[in-house]
Formats: structure tokens, C-alpha cells, sequence
């Protein structure tokens, strides 16, 4: 009788051992995705998007990823402030991996505000939506600065400024929405009859900038490359401002809504002066950022063309203009450093330098 209880408890036991290690595969998947589930719940704040199955070369030899996680934490003692000529204060930010100059020219009747970059990998160029990295239509950020300055700090951002207004009404739903080696919405196209026209500015995988002037349905087919360089970046705004060195006209009369001049894309007011917001490459991995103060106390804002003309000054080789106005934000270590207007909008998207010191 001990016998038999003893070879049943061990044929018991055996097969408490051996069933496990035989159950289906199916079975073990489901209970990897439980785990994962849980995981999944407690996602960090800025989410990564996962881009390797549809651009594997985005997930590369870069310092950073090139998704919308943040870039590598800021070292406080990188961070320091002198004094120009003119008693003016001047911002800077330096360590292994970036270098940051903010400073004030003042220029006509009024002041523009340049951060001069310089980084060390293309990866630190980086963009991010005001909602997560979500690029959804409703993912835009409530009008106060201090939600625009949380995001640049949630993200690590040494320097930030506000991008394309990536839904406008204005773009009347065309333009390109590719951020951070994603095409975020496909819904959005160039206008394949023409009409509606904007310039575009590229970034690619060596952190070069590209535009392609009234850019219309054809010229952009596949926005994750372009002249054999793979794309990290497209924006749909404008115009181009600097080519080559040379500050452009060309746009003139093809930004308004009046209808002698048959106007091509939304209204920039080119010939007004405004608080303007531009970006600008100066050569390999060197970049400048340009915010004008607007038309109240006593500046005179710029018109496009002034803008342009500054620019080029600056030894930038391409500029392209960003959304100004009431949008136009530059922040740097956790402040705006322009001149806050009086009513400022609600903003969808971001662009930013990041360290990339320990990465």
C-alpha cells in the first residue's frame, strides 16, 4: 500500500515538473504578451516610437535615438551667463557634445534674438509633437508659455523654439508631416492641382537642411528620402529665406490673399513688420536660430525680406521661416529668452538641441 502511494506521489509530481515544459508554443507567447501587457502599463511620459520595421536606418550609428525620446540630461554647470558690449545678457551652454550662444543684434528698428549650435551628431537635432511625440490633430499644447517651457525641460531641450503649426487651417490640410524618421500622418499631402503651395525644408541623415520651393503633388512622393540622403525631418511652412548665402525674394506675392497676385500658400504678410522665427544652417553640424522682436514697444518688427537679409549676414548658407507671430518662442534653460507677445497661441510641435554627453 506504501508502494503504490509512493509511485503515485511521484508520478504526481513528475508531471507537475514535465507539463509545464510541454505546454504549446502559443501558450508561452501569451504569456510573454501578459508580461509585456503589464510592462505596457507603466510607459514612461514621452513615449518612444518605434520606427526600425519601417526605416531600419533610423534606429543607426547616432548618439541619440532618432525617435521621440528625450535627448541626454543637461549638465548644470554647462550653463552660464556674461555680458555683451552693451550690458546685454548673454546665454551659453557648453559641454562634450554641443556648444549653445544666445545673444541680441539689434537690427533697423528692432532686435533679434540668435542662438548660435553647434553639435556633434546629427541626432541632436530633434523634433517632438507638444503632446507626448503624438502628432494627432488634437495634440496640441494649451497656449501658455509655461507649457511649452515643461515640454522643452520634459525633453532634455538645451534650446527650443515652436516649428511648422503642423495642423494650421491655413494649410488648408496639405503640407508633410515626417518627424523624427516617421511619416506621422498620411492624410496630409502636397497639393496635387497646385493651388496651394508651400516651400519645404529638409533635414537629413547627416543633419543637412534641403528646401524645395512651392513644393507641389509630385515633387515629394516619398518624404524618408531625398537626393540619395535618407530624412529625418520634412517641414511645411516657409518660404526659404536664404539659399546658397543669398537672401531670396522669390516668394513675394505668392503669400497673400490678395487676389491680383493669385496667391499661392497662406498669408506670412511678407512685406509687414512682425515677430518672425526662422532656422538656419551654417555648415556641417552648425546651425542658428533667429526670433525678431514684433511691431509693440517700440520695435518695428521685420518683413520677410529684412529678415532674409539679416540672416544671410550671419553667414547661414539656407534659412527657412518657421511660424511667427503670436507662436514664436525660443527657450533656453528653462525660460523664454524673446519677448513673451500678449496673446500667444496654442502650438503643436517643437523643435529642440539636445546633449548627447554620456550616450
Amino acid at each position: 500500500m506504501k508502494k503504490h502511494l509512493f509511485f503515485r506521489l511521484f508520478a504526481l509530481l513528475a508531471a507537475l515538473v514535465i507539463l509545464p515544459l510541454c505546454a504549446p508554443a502559443e501558450e508561452a507567447a501569451g504569456s510573454d504578451s501578459a508580461s509585456d501587457s503589464a510592462s505596457d502599463s507603466a510607459v514612461e511620459e514621452i513615449p518612444s516610437v518605434e520606427v526600425a520595421d519601417a526605416y531600419p536606418w533610423a534606429l543607426g550609428d547616432y548618439k541619440l535615438p532618432i525617435d521621440f525620446t528625450p535627448g541626454a540630461e543637461p549638465n548644470p554647470a554647462g550653463y552660464s551667463e556674461t555680458k555683451d558690449a552693451k550690458g546685454k545678457p548673454v546665454y551659453t551652454y557648453e559641454d562634450s557634445t554641443i556648444k549653445v550662444t544666445v545673444a541680441q543684434f539689434p537690427y533697423l528698428k528692432t532686435i533679434v534674438y540668435v542662438a548660435d549650435i553647434e553639435i556633434s551628431d546629427p541626432s541632436q537635432l530633434r523634433t517632438v509633437s507638444m503632446d507626448k511625440g503624438d502628432f494627432s490633430q488634437g495634440a496640441r499644447a494649451k497656449a501658455e508659455s509655461k507649457v511649452f517651457i515643461r515640454q522643452a525641460e520634459r525633453m532634455n531641450a538645451i534650446i527650443a523654439i515652436n516649428g511648422d503649426s503642423t495642423y494650421a487651417d491655413e494649410k488648408r490640410k496639405h503640407g508633410i508631416i515626417f518627424r523624427q524618421g516617421v511619416h506621422v500622418d498620411t492624410k496630409y499631402k502636397l497639393d496635387e492641382k497646385g493651388k496651394h503651395r508651400m516651400d519645404l525644408l529638409l533635414i537629413d541623415e547627416n543633419g543637412d537642411f534641403h528646401g524645395i520651393h512651392s513644393a507641389q503633388g509630385g515633387d515629394l512622393d516619398d518624404p524618408s528620402v531625398f537626393e540619395g540622403k535618407k530624412i529625418f525631418n520634412v517641414f511645411s511652412f516657409g518660404p526659404i529665406l536664404v539659399e546658397d548665402g543669398v537672401a531670396l525674394t522669390d516668394y513675394l506675392g505668392a503669400d497673400t490673399n490678395d487676389r491680383k497676385y493669385n496667391g499661392t500658400w497662406m498669408d506670412m504678410r511678407s512685406m509687414d513688420g512682425r515677430t518672425r522665427m526662422a532656422i538656419g544652417q551654417v555648415g556641417p553640424l552648425h546651425y542658428k536660430l533667429f526670433a525678431s522682436v514684433g511691431n509693440y514697444g517700440g520695435h518695428t518688427g521685420l518683413t520677410l525680406p529684412q529678415l532674409g537679409e539679416f540672416i544671410a549676414s550671419q553667414d547661414v548658407q539656407i534659412a527657412y521661416n518657421l511660424d511667427g507671430g503670436d507662436s514664436a518662442r525660443m527657450i533656453f534653460n528653462g525660460k523664454q529668452v524673446n519677448p513673451k507677445t500678449g496673446d500667444p497661441r496654442a502650438l503643436w510641435d517643437m523643435i529642440y538641441f539636445a546633449s548627447a554627453e554620456g550616450m
